[in-house]
Order: C-alpha cells, then sequence, then structure tokens
C-alpha cells in the first residue's frame, strides 16, 4: 500500500501533501525495481569471484530492468504465489539470454533482497530530504540575518514576554534544523547497508566465498556491510523513521508559528499568496494558511507512525516478516509526508512575508508593561530585587486596574519616582533598549553552525 498510489495523485490533493520526487523514488515500479537492482548487483559480485560465469552476469544485469518484463504475467504470478519477491525473480529469469537465468537469485533469500531494496529506496529518500533541508535552513539563515534587529514581541504561555528580534527567532529555528541535518548524516552509516544473511542469518547459501561475496555486493551497490546479519533486528530503519519524525515535530511547529503569527489580530508574518490563490470559497477576504495547515496535518500523521516503526523492533526468532510487512508500508508513507512537509516549508519561507511596522506596533499595545522586568531590575539597586518586584507588580496591578499607562502611574508613584526621574523611565519603556544580546546571538548562531 503506497501513500500518493491513488487519491493522492489527483490534482487536488497532490497540491497538499506528498512530493512529486519522493513519490518517484517510492511507487511500486521503483520497489520492485530496487529489488532487480540487488538481483544484478549480487549476479556482478559472484562473478567477480568466479562463482557464476561473468556472461551471466552481464546479461542478468541488462535484464534487470521492470520495463523489459512481462508485466501480465508478473500480475498472474504475484496472484497464483501469494508472494512478494518470487514473481519478479521468475520473471527475471525467463526473460534473461540463453542459460543465465539459471544464475538468478544464487543463494539469496527473499527478505535479503527486499531489505537491501528497501535500503537503496531510503538512501534516495534521505537524499531528497537531505537537499529540502539544506534549502529550509540556507532560507532561515538569510531571514535570520535580514532580521537580526528586527524587534518583535518574545512570547511566553501565550502571553507577550519581553521585546525579542524575529531574527533570533528564526536563528533558532535554524539551530535545531541543523541539528537534524547532523542527525541524518549519523544515522546514514547505520541504515545504508546490505542485507546478506541468507534464510537463516548463518549466509550459508552464499558458499564458502560468503563474506568476500557481502562485500563485493555492497561495493556494487554503495553501501556499507553489516556486521551481524539483520532479518530480525529494524532498529536502523526504525531510527530512520524517529528522525524523520523529528524534522516533521520541527516543521509542524514552524508552521504553527506562521499560522499564529499570520492570525488578524497579530499579522507579523504570513504565508505568501499568490495572485490566483483562493482562500475562501465565500469570503474573498480570506487569505487562509494553506501550505501550513497541510505542514500541520503531513507532519502529525508522519509522527503518529514512529510508534509503529518501534514495534517493528519486537521481531521474533530469526526472521519475522510481520515486521518486513509493516515497514513495507511504513517506508513510502513516512518519506512521501516528510517530503511534502519540506516542500511547503520551503514554499513559505522562500517568500514569507514580513511586517516589521506591525511586529513594532505590537510591541507597543501593553502600554510599556512588557518591559516591567527593565524596570524591575533597575528599581533593585537601590531597593533590593524582592521589593523591587513587589514594587513593580503593585504598579502594573494598578495601571490595569485604573485602565491608566503603565508610564504614568510609574511616575506617579512615590517609590518609584524617588529612584527614577522622567528621563529614566521613559528610556526603561522604549522597547528597543531592552532586547538583550538577541543580535549577538544571531550572529554566534550562523557563525558556529555550518552553511549548508
Amino acid at each position: 500500500m503506497q501513500l500518493g498510489s491513488c487519491f493522492l495523485d489527483s490534482l487536488t490533493v497532490t497540491s497538499f501533501f506528498g512530493n512529486a520526487e519522493m513519490r518517484g523514488v517510492f511507487n511500486d515500479r521503483q520497489l520492485m525495481q530496487s529489488w532487480l537492482d540487488v538481483e544484478a548487483a549480487l549476479a556482478r559480485g559472484q562473478a567477480s569471484l568466479g562463482i557464476i560465469p561473468q556472461a551471466a552476469a552481464d546479461a542478468i544485469s541488462a535484464t534487470a530492468r521492470l520495463e523489459k518484463l512481462d508485466a501480465a504475467a508478473l500480475a498472474a504470478d504475484a496472484e497464483d504465489t501469494v508472494h512478494p519477491l518470487v514473481p519478479l525473480v521468475r520473471a527475471l529469469t525467463a526473460a534473461c539470454p540463453g542459460d543465465a537465468g539459471r544464475y538468478v537469485h544464487l543463494g539469496a533469500t527473499t527478505q535479503d533482497v527486499m531489505d537491501t531494496g528497501f535500503v537503496l529506496r531510503a538512501r534516495a529518500g534521505l537524499d531528497i530530504v537531505g537537499r529540502q533541508l539544506d534549502e529550509l535552513v540556507r532560507l532561515l539563515r538569510r531571514l535570520a540575518l535580514r532580521h537580526r534587529s528586527t524587534p518583535m514581541p518574545a512570547r511566553t504561555h501565550g502571553q507577550q514576554a519581553l521585546p525579542t528580534t524575529f531574527g533570533l527567532r528564526l536563528a533558532v529555528w535554524q539551530s535545531e534544523l541543523q541539528r537534524h541535518r547532523a542527525r541524518l548524516r549519523e544515522m546514514r552509516a547505520r541504515l545504508l547497508v546490505t542485507s546478506m544473511g541468507g534464510a537463516a542469518g548463518t549466509m550459508a547459501g552464499y558458499g564458502p566465498q560468503a563474506f568476500a561475496l557481502e562485500r563485493a555486493v555492497a561495493e556494487e551497490l554503495g553501501l556499507g556491510v553489516a556486521d551481524t546479519p539483520w532479518h530480525a533486528t529494524s532498529d536502523r530503519f526504525a531510527e530512520c523513521l524517529m528522525v524523520l519524525g523529528l524534522v516533521a515535530s520541527s516543521g509542524e511547529k514552524l508552521a504553527r508559528e506562521v499560522y499564529f503569527l499570520g492570525r488578524t489580530e497579530v499579522g507579523e508574518a504570513y504565508e505568501p499568496q499568490r495572485a490566483t490563490q483562493v482562500g475562501s470559497s465565500t469570503m474573498p477576504h480570506k487569505r487562509n494558511p494553506i501550505r501550513c495547515e497541510a505542514v500541520i496535518a503531513a507532519a502529525s500523521t508522519l509522527r503518529a507512525q514512529v510508534p509503529l516503526a518501534l514495534q517493528t523492533m519486537v521481531a521474533q526468532d530469526d526472521r519475522d516478516m510481520g515486521v518486513g510487512m509493516t515497514l513495507w508500508k511504513l517506508l513510502p508513507e513516512c518519506f512521501i509526508l516528510i517530503g511534502g512537509v519540506l516542500e511547503r516549508l520551503v514554499e513559505v519561507f522562500g517568500d514569507l512575508g514580513v511586517n516589521p511596522d506591525r511586529m513594532r506596533a505590537n510591541l507597543d499595545i501593553t502600554g510599556g508593561l512588557v518591559l516591567s522586568e527593565a524596570v524591575m531590575l533597575r528599581l533593585a539597586g537601590p531597593l533590593g530585587r524582592e521589593q523591587a518586584h513587589h514594587l513593580v507588580m503593585r504598579v502594573v496591578r494598578d495601571s490595569l486596574e485604573q485602565g491608566r499607562p503603565f508610564a504614568e502611574v510609574l511616575r506617579g508613584d512615590p517609590e518609584v519616582a524617588a529612584a527614577l526621574s522622567g528621563g529614566d523611565i521613559a528610556e526603561l519603556l522604549d522597547p528597543l533598549s531592552y532586547v538583550g544580546h538577541a543580535a549577538a546571538l544571531v550572529d554566534r548562531a550562523l557563525l558556529t553552525s555550518e552553511s549548508p
């Protein structure tokens, strides 16, 4: 069952979920072609060691293309055998010229071919994810530099907290994604290995040159060699899907941030809109963040698959095809979903609308209350921190309850007036005076992390 093989290929849904390039890797044709690639590599490896004739390996490699096989016969044989690989092996055997077919799949077992094929497709998928993630990081870094000193409200517990800069927010996001880039690099070495255990993990069917053959096949496919057979050990794939889940979760967070910042009442940043884009079928004024919503939906769907990926590690005995069948379903779905998540985010941040004026206006809507910490810390010198905190809390409460500007209540309070002049208060209530080291933190984040 492939996500994107039926309904997701329709024009409407394709606009929201998935990624065309990823669907090109994770479809049934590419699944079977990856298995054929493994069969061809096995034959070439065996020929290099003199196990089978070189001419046979050449013929098998030349024939191991899905378009050269009888699709109708494949479908009929699959119906008869109720087996994922045997029909393909039979079709390849029959299509090979001369007696080359007698050497197809020699010594291998189904799961060797299937698992190694899954690894090949995962590698192609990870290459796409890597490129998309690199582009997203580049966009965030560029925006962080552009808005290094653009003031905006920091928000905690859903409320304005202190002034910050939009550049710092973006720098934090790119740093999180940089860690995912590192996780993906580290995970590849563990995942991208051949599966050559043979029927029961002993490699008996590969004969006396089994280890040399394993190295030869790995070299043919550009993969590593696993230290032990792993038919019943799915931690590699589980780790891969967990990392994709991490990337998806970060992606959803970014989408939710843009979703929130684009609210009418906030209006600080917003998803780009094409001139022909329709926000609502009934309300012409709507500019709905449809890409962000698609990211949220796809990311939450992918993340829900992570527990199932972990469940595949609970395999029984020396092989458990219940695990294999689960991965057959999980890998395409998760890769297609993450491809869509990252593609949508690249679209959003590639032309993100940013409204610095609205950010500044939102900083001012509390009438200076967002600077209460600055006032409290200045008063802590003459009064002590605890007394200063109590005093400013009282002034804030009076300001809110009486509906009077914070600055006016501060100036009218005898204790405050004894410690601060009117000029001091005006300076302390300037949001630009209290963004801390935000710009320097942006610089540090960009200088200490890799630019893709």
